[in-house]
């Protein structure tokens, strides 16, 4: 499928983006949050000093920064972002309910 060129020139580089995220259908930088979440999180499971319930909080936390400052650029849709928000606050919770067993 061939995507016109963008009516003005390519001055910045948000521009720049939203002219491969519109190529794309609004799934480039989608694409990129989900994998970078996944690449954390099994990065992290394989240290031995977090349990599944950090790496899974800290990578989370970490893709909910990032999806609100691409949402701020308006590079992902609202609902994307609100996702991650809730993935980090059920991490959050599971790190507590973790901690609180060896208490």
């Amino acid at each position: 499928m061939v995507y016109d060129a963008p009516s003005g020139n390519i001055t910045s580089t948000v521009d720049f983006f939203n002219y491969i995220n519109g190529a794309v259908d609004s799934w480039f930088f989608t694409g990129i949050v989900v994998a970078v979440y996944f690449v954390m999180l099994i990065r992290m499971m394989y240290n031995s000093q977090t349990t599944t319930a950090q790496a899974f909080a800290a990578s989370s936390f970490i893709c909910m920064i990032l999806t609100v400052l691409l949402r701020i650029t308006d590079l992902v849709n609202t609902s994307f972002m609100v996702i991650f928000i809730i993935l980090t606050a059920i991490g959050a919770v599971w790190m507590q309910s973790e901690n609180a067993k060896f208490d």
